[in-house]
C-alpha cells in the first residue's frame, strides 16, 4: 500500500500496520508526508516491510523491539528513533536521515538480517548507538556527518563496518568520538577516507576483533586512539610502519604491550623482519618512557637499549666491546708506564682488556710510578666492562634479554 499526502497521523500509520495481514506483500510506503503525533510501533509483529520516505514528524519515532521485515526511513526528519530490541528481518535504511535530539538513535541490542545504512548524508546531532547490535551483512557509514559520538561497543558485524569515504564523527563528552570496545567484525573495518576528531579520544578499539584486513589511515584520526585488545588479520593497510609506531608511542593514552606484540605478529607473518626488530626496539623505548618501571628497572631497561638494542642488535655490544679495547690500547701507549715495544704494548692492553683475545706479551713491566698505577686500575674496570659487553652480546644473540619483548 503506498500513501502519498501532505499529513497522515501516526495513529493511522499503526493501525495499517496491526492488520498486517490485509497489505500488500510490499508492505506500506509512505512518501513526503508530514505524520503528526507520535509514532508509537513499540512491540508491533509486523510480517511485511514499511517505507517512510522523506516523511517528516517533530515527535521521536519508536520501534523498540518492533519486527518488520525491512524498514526504511531514508531521508526521515525527526527528532530521534528509538529501536531498542528491534528486529529487522532484511535491511534497516536511515540513509540521508536527519536527526536532531541528544539521544538521535538507540538501537541497543538490535538484530538485522542484512545491513544498516546510515549514510548518504545522514545527519545526527546527537548520540547513535548501536551497542550489541547484531548485524548479519554491512554497516555503512558513508557520507555521514554525526556531532555527538558513535557506539558500536559489543556489536557484531558479519561482512564489514564502512566508517570511510565522507564519514565525520565528532565527540566531546567523556567517551571516544567512535566507541567499538569489544565489537567483532567478521570482514574488513574500513575508516579510509573518514575523519575521527574530539578533545581527548577519537577511536576507541579496544578489544575489538577484525576478521580479515583493517584499513585505517592516521590522516582523519584528530586525538587520541585507544588500541589494547585489537586484534585483525594480515598487515594493517593505509598506514606504513613508522607511522604505526609512532602512533603507538605518541598517540595512545598510555603504554600497553599488546598493540606492539600486534603489529610485530602481523610483519612477523609476512617475513619482514627488519621491521618487527624495529617495531621491537620502538616498543621498548615506548616501556621505559611510559611504563610501569621501578627506578632500577628504568636504569637497566635503557642500559640494555644502548649495549644490546634489547636483544634485538647485540651487534651493538661488540662496538662497545671494540671502544674499550680501543680505550685499553691508548691508555697503555699514552701512559708511558709500561716497558716494552709498541707492538707489545698494543698486545699487553688487549690482554689485560679482553676476554676474548690473548697474545704474548710476557716481556712487558708495568712501573711502580702513578702513572703505572693509574694503568692498572683502568686496565682493571675495562676487563670488567669488557667481560660485561661480551656476555650481553651472547645473551643478546641468544635472545636471552628479550623476556620484556
Amino acid at each position: 500500500m503506498e500513501i502519498t499526502g501532505d499529513e497522515i497521523e501516526a495513529a493511522e500509520i499503526r493501525r495499517l500496520l496491526i492488520d498486517a495481514d490485509a497489505l500488500d506483500p510490499a508492505g506500506l510506503v509512505v512518501t513526503g508526508a508530514r505524520i503528526l503525533g507520535q509514532l508509537d510501533l513499540r512491540d508491533l509483529v509486523v510480517k511485511r516491510p514499511l517505507s517512510l520516505h522523506d516523511c517528516t514528524t517533530e515527535e521521536p519515532i519508536l520501534v523498540n523491539r518492533a519486527h518488520f521485515s525491512r524498514l526504511d526511513l531514508r531521508r526521515l526528519v525527526a527528532p530521534a528513533v528509538l529501536a531498542r530490541g528491534l528486529t529487522v528481518d532484511h535491511n534497516l535504511r536511515l540513509s540521508g536521515a536527519r536527526l536532531s535530539a541528544a539521544e538521535s538513535f538507540d538501537g541497543l541490542n538490535m538484530r538485522i538480517g542484512g545491513s544498516v545504512y546510515l549514510d548518504e548524508g545522514f545527519h545526527a546531532k546527537g548520540l547513535v548507538s548501536l551497542v550489541g547490535a547484531r548485524i548479519a551483512d554491512v554497516l555503512t557509514c558513508r557520507e555521514s556527518r554525526m556531532e555527538s559520538s558513535l557506539y558500536l561497543v559489543d556489536a557484531q558485524v558479519g561482512s564489514a563496518i564502512f566508517l570511510s569515504r565522507g564519514c565525520h564523527v565528532s565527540g566531546a563528552g567523556q567517551y571516544a568520538a567512535v566507541r567499538m570496545r569489544g565489537a567483532r567484525v567478521d570482514g574488513q573495518l574500513v575508516l579510509r577516507d573518514g575523519r575521527f576528531s574530539s578533545p581527548g579520544v577519537a577511536l576507541d578499539l579496544r578489544h575489538v576483533r577484525v576478521g580479515k584486513d583493517l584499513l585505517m589511515p592516521f590522516g582523519g584520526i584528530d586525538g587520541d586512539v585507544q588500541l589494547e585488545g585489537l586484534v585483525y588479520e594480515g598487515l594493517p593497510r593505509d598506514a606504513t610502519v613508522d607511522e604505526w609506531m609512532s602512533l603507538l608511542a605518541t598517540r595512545t593514552p598510555y603504554y600497553s604491550t599488546q598493540p606492539w606484540v600486534q603489529l610485530a605478529a602481523a610483519h612477523q607473518a609476512a617475513g619482514h623482519e627488519r621491521d618487527v626488530r624495529r617495531i621491537r626496539v620502538a616498543q621498548q623505548r615506548d616501556l621505559r618512557r611510559r611504563g610501569q618501571l621501578s627506578r632500577w628497572g628504568r636504569t637497566w631497561h635503557l642500559v640494555r637499549g644502548v649495549t644490546v638494542g634489547h636483544g634485538y642488535r647485540p651487534g651493538l655490544a661488540l662496538v662497545w666491546l671494540a671502544g674499550v679495547l680501543a680505550v685499553s690500547v691508548g691508555v697503555v701507549l699514552l701512559s708511558g708506564a709500561v716497558r716494552c715495544t709498541v707492538v707489545e704494548q698494543v698486545g699487553y692492553a688487549l690482554n689485560v682488556a679482553t676476554p676474548l683475545v690473548k697474545v704474548d706479551a710476557t716481556r712487558c713491566t708495568v712501573d711502580s710510578s702513578a702513572s703505572g698505577q693509574f694503568v692498572l686500575a683502568t686496565t682493571w674496570l675495562l676487563q670488567i666492562l669488557a667481560w660485561a659487553f661480551a656476555t650481553l652480546f651472547v645473551a643478546g644473540f641468544t635472545g636471552l634479554v628479550r623476556r620484556n619483548a
